[in-house]
């Protein structure tokens, strides 16, 4: 059985059996510690635990936000009033194999420095020289490409965008290299027909449904061999998540999009201006909220979607504006920013707090989508390895599936 769980510096536990107990055991405390994650900071208008409003309350804003960044202190602040959820953090992925080298080719240009890094250590924990490899969800193929200068016999990379596609294949042409791009949608049924049993299969950060269409294609064509990165867990079909596993289906946690988000709440990259951005949009997105709230005369929080960042370079004001024509609102000509950015300093320290609790349930909740994920591949019959592939300094979204039948 390939699948490890580190449970502490010298203890691996390797079989099917334990896995699924570790399953259960993570599942059963989600489930009884709901009250600590499912909460949606921003509706909320005071802490809903008293029991850590004391410890909370003692913090101030710099405080918070320095535990926040750091998860190892926050769990030791945490653990005298949640020890089973500091205890939890001990469930270690193993890590895989990395490159030997980050060099980076000329035809690797335009490409950041950690993406390549990512696509490195990808292809560090695939076979080689063994089977055509199908690249799901490819962008312009650059994994495809250097899998296919390491030996691939063949790659098939399955794109939606035709520029992208266009510009991948004349890449590829100019290599002299067997890759061919197939221009289609990854979510339309007929691209269950690419996967073939021997094959390799791979995915680099296929968000949501698109990995979930992955793996069910990949299990029924009885594909070989497969290596999936998930990511963005929330851009699924449904409202709530459809668990894969049986086990999954047993112990669902019933997972909404907002749920699902939260694995995705963590930044490992960024200086001071990305932090000073992050402070500005969440205390606009409060202050709109309470400008909305008093011009509807509804006391309800009123989510915005993601808006470009260019915006907070502006006043207030002006994106207030903005945010009301997003949601069909007639904001007044003249807005008091003072007045509602004083409001919203008071509701951030609120809504940080919150998250300081909430954060921590980031990571087990991850390991539970991925365990639910290799639970599915165990239960069609393959062998499955999981463990993280690259550097959190590369991205936080590191963990790899790899399964073989």
């Amino acid at each position: 059985m390939a699948y490890g769980v580190r449970l502490c510096p010298k203890v691996i536990i390797r079989a099917m059996s334990i896995l699924a107990e570790q399953f259960q055991q993570l599942s059963t405390l989600l489930h009884q510690a709901r009250g600590d994650w499912q909460h949606t900071p921003f509706s909320c208008t005071e802490l809903p635990w008293p029991e850590l409003a004391p410890m909370l309350m003692a913090l101030d804003e710099a405080q918070i936000d320095a535990l926040d960044q750091d998860d190892a202190a926050a769990l030791a602040w945490l653990a005298p009033m949640r020890p089973h959820t500091a205890a939890a953090h001990a469930l270690r992925l193993p890590e895989l194999e990395r490159a030997t080298d980050y060099a980076t080719p000329r035809w690797s240009n335009g490409i950041g420095g950690r993406k390549w890094a990512q696509i490195k250590d990808f292809a560090a924990n695939v076979p080689r020289d063994t089977h055509p490899v199908l690249e799901w969800c490819a962008g312009k193929g650059h994994l495809g490409r250097l899998l296919a200068q390491q030996g691939a016999p063949s790659v098939t990379s399955l794109e939606w965008s035709a520029d992208l596609c266009i510009q991948g294949e004349q890449l590829a042409l100019q290599l002299g290299l067997k890759h061919h791009f197939h221009c289609a949608n990854a979510l339309d049924t007929d691209a269950a027909e690419l996967f073939q049993p021997q094959q390799l299969a791979v995915a680099l950060h296929a968000c949501g449904e698109l990995h979930l269409r992955f793996l069910r294609h990949a299990a029924q064509a009885g594909t070989q061999q497969l290596a999936l990165s998930p990511c963005c867990y929330h851009l699924i079909e449904s409202d709530v998540y459809r668990p894969l596993s049986q086990a999954g289906q047993q112990q669902d946690l019933k997972l909404d999009r907002h749920s699902l988000r939260l694995p995705l709440q963590q930044q490992v990259t960024g200086g001071e201006r990305v932090r000073r951005l992050r402070h500005i949009e969440l205390t606009w997105r409060l202050a709109f909220d309470e400008l909305q709230q008093h011009l509807s005369a509804q006391p309800h929080y009123l989510p915005l979607p993601t808006f470009p960042k260019r915006l907070l370079s502006g006043d207030f004001a002006e994106f207030a504006h903005f945010a009301g024509t997003q949601k069909g609102l007639t904001m007044p000509k003249a807005i008091d920013s003072q007045h509602w950015l004083a409001l919203a300093d008071q509701r951030r320290l609120l809504v940080k707090r919150i998250e300081l609790v909430r954060h921590r349930y980031r990571y087990l909740l991850e390991l539970w989508l991925l365990l639910d994920r290799a639970l599915f591949l165990e239960e069609q019959g393959y062998r499955v390895n999981l463990g993280t592939f690259t550097a959190i300094e590369h991205t936080p979204r590191r963990y790899l599936l790899r399964a073989e039948l």
